[in-house]
């Protein structure tokens, strides 16, 4: 027969707290104890229960602990005497020591310190890309915006602050409640709550924790929410050809100066091979040959793009040589961008104004789906390749990979005739 029993007793440095100690037993035996960490006022204590009283969150957790204590070591007991093994209470009480030790020897990190120096990674991180050095501050802006979410989660839903929880924590039960949080919340808001988002944060903390050793960072946990970390099916913003074409011919007096610019952005963008805003903002003269190639490092994708730089492009960047700042291709920086942030800053603002002047295109050319400035990257990936183009040399001009042009950005844009081919086929 063997048992485990919690005592309580008066601390004698503290009287007002109990002092726990686990007595180990075997029939046969001398009595083995063990001091506990775990500590509460001595009048919430029952010897009896071998539990605190009181009904508050925190007492409720440090019962918790206990029993998984207790579970813990009679689960050894019962394996030692599965196996027929020969053992004694103090070697029963000693059984995790040299795993206590190991777990010492690496550093305990909570959940908001993994946040802090995730946080002071990404922000710090530089890459070279295209002879420009850039950050991965807005992968560092998500991981806050998701730390906030989660701080409002566990004082809703476990009544304790989000700086209480370690990786011992985060479990299958955590992911789950953090996952239906999110969902009800983004219900209430009219939205999803960016459910994808948050749950893929979640996993890129404990992936880091996990990598440096930190004890019970474990991966595992999201296999119960597997399926809603899956990201939603990728509408893509493709528009037709026939819809590019009336832009380059639309009489653009109607629009001011600068709206004129922000049509040819979108148009350079086509030209190019779809190329993604971010880079056409960074474009520089040193990404285009002599021989009037133009080959660049794509900022968001560790990919490179290759195409002709198409005689149109170089019109529309010949047009606003005068303006530009630096060895830039187009005027979008200028002396006043010295820093990343700044200049973070100024293609967000350029983007915005970019689709608010294609949305008010759209209107006047009569085109009742919605343009955008990435559309112009779906459009030319969806052109080339129902021109029979490669997918291969599709992939390699936009700076992808062919199975991500197919999932992201082709879109048959002419259903019509499509239908009709099909209709004459069969």
């Amino acid at each position: 027969m063997f048992t485990i029993n919690i005592k309580g007793k008066e601390n004698p440095k503290t009287p007002q707290l109990v002092k726990l100690e686990a007595v180990f037993f075997k029939t046969g035996y001398a009595r083995v104890t063990k001091a506990l960490n775990i500590t509460g006022p001595i009048k919430d204590w029952d010897n009896q229960t071998q539990q605190f009283k009181t009904k508050g969150v925190e007492a409720s957790e440090k019962n918790k602990n206990l029993i998984e204590f207790k579970t813990k070591y009679l689960k050894v007991a019962e394996d030692w005497e599965a196996e027929g093994k020969q053992w004694a209470p103090v070697q029963w009480s000693h059984c995790f020591d040299n795993v206590d030790k190991k777990r010492q020897a690496t550093k305990v990190i909570s959940v908001c310190q993994m946040f802090d120096i995730l946080d002071d990674k990404l922000r710090n991180r530089e890459r070279i890309k295209n002879g420009a050095v850039l950050t991965s501050a807005s992968t560092a802006r998500r991981y806050r915006c998701s730390r906030r979410v989660m701080e409002e989660f566990t004082l809703q839903k476990y009544g304790r602050a989000l700086s209480s929880f370690y990786f011992n924590d985060i479990t299958e039960e955590f992911a789950d409640d953090f996952s239906f949080f999110i969902q009800k919340r983004g219900a209430e808001r009219g939205n999803e709550g960016n459910l994808y988002g948050n749950l893929k944060v979640l996993r890129g903390l404990v992936y880091y924790a996990k990598n440096l050793g930190v004890p019970d960072a474990d991966l595992t946990i999201f296999q119960r929410v597997q399926q809603k970390m899956k990201p939603k099916k990728f509408e893509p913003k493709t528009i037709p050809l026939d819809i590019i074409r009336k832009i380059e011919d639309f009489d653009k007096s109607v629009f001011s100066r600068l709206e004129q610019f922000h049509i040819d952005l979108f148009l350079f963008s086509f030209y190019t091979g779809g190329m993604a805003n971010v880079d056409v903002c960074y474009l520089t003269w040193d990404c285009i040959d002599k021989d009037g190639r133009l080959s660049y490092e794509r900022t968001k994708f560790p990919k490179r793009a290759s195409i002709i730089f198409h005689p149109k492009a170089r019109a529309i960047a010949e047009k606003y040589k005068v303006k530009c700042f630096g060895n830039y291709v187009l005027p979008i920086f200028t002396f006043r961008h010295t820093t990343e942030s700044k200049k973070r800053s100024r293609m967000n603002k350029i983007r915005t104004k970019v689709n608010a002047t294609l949305s008010k295109l759209s209107k006047e050319i009569k085109y009742n789906e919605k343009i955008t400035w990435y559309s112009a990257r779906g459009t030319f990936i969806t052109t080339m390749i129902a021109e029979n183009v490669h997918p291969a040399i599709v992939a390699e001009m936009a700076g992808n990979s062919p199975q991500t042009i197919f999932k992201h950005y082709f879109k048959n844009t002419s259903q019509k005739e499509t239908d009709n081919q099909v209709v004459t086929i069969i």
